[in-house]
């Protein structure tokens, strides 16, 4: 299975000063454990990425910065951190784009906030600072711990992985606020913040808050992605 995964950009230093985009090496492990040949999709023009994501049997939209808080319609505080408009860009229309034609996709911490953003929902831009203060969630323990449990709440591809209530780690200060039409939220942190959807009406699109890549007895996630890709119609 091909699985198109968007990049994170580092910039270089010295005479070539310039951005280098590409993937941390836990997500290409988790995708080849699972059988997965793996592709990068750099920002291009939008009008180029239709035909690409159609030769593709899934995507992942991987973890990263804060989304520009212009795409949902607010001015940054104080506590927002990077953001990066090319992966902005990318990733939206990505989104959008494989919410509308079904192609199966599953976004990863900053992929889940794209999902919800590029569908019309909103994000909290730092939970401290908007009033969620009773769960770590950016944990100060580096993986394998675990930082919180989450419930699941609904019917989703989770279901046949984990038990109704599971840990997770927890590495992010924004969260899903208003979720977009047709995203169902199917697991909740035990302050009430979403983390994890699917989207109505899809084959496979599903977005997870924490990050099962750097828990391989959580790679059950890409396997799910893999299956699901595997079921596309050919062409």
């Amino acid at each position: 299975m091909l699985i198109g995964v968007t990049p994170q950009s580092r910039s270089t230093e010295g005479l070539f000063r310039t951005k280098i985009w590409g993937l941390l090496e836990p997500y290409i492990r988790a995708l080849e454990s699972q059988g997965a040949s793996i592709v990068i999709l750099p920002p291009q023009a939008s009008d180029r990425l239709p035909a690409l994501l159609h030769k593709l049997d899934g995507v992942l939209l991987p973890g990263g910065v804060d989304v520009d808080p212009a795409h949902f319609g607010e001015e940054p505080i104080p506590e927002m951190g990077e953001v990066s408009l090319e992966r902005d860009a990318l990733e939206l229309f990505v989104a959008r784009y494989t919410a509308q034609h079904g192609i199966p996709t599953l976004g990863v911490c900053r992929g889940v906030q794209v999902m919800n953003v590029a569908l019309g929902g909103s994000l909290y831009q730092d939970l401290p600072a908007q009033g969620f203060r009773t769960v770590q969630h950016y944990q100060k323990a580096e993986p394998p711990v675990l930082g919180h449990s989450v419930e699941q709440t609904g019917q989703s591809p989770l279901n046949k992985l984990f038990a109704p209530r599971f840990r997770v780690n927890s590495y992010h200060h924004q969260a899903l606020k208003d979720l977009a039409p047709g995203l169902c939220p199917v697991a909740t942190a035990p302050d009430g913040i979403v983390e994890a959807v699917v989207l109505e009406g899809h084959p496979f699109y599903l977005g997870v808050q924490w990050h099962p890549e750097l828990l391989p007895e959580q790679w059950g996630i890409f396997r799910a992605l893999v299956e699901a890709a595997a079921k596309q119609p050919v062409g």
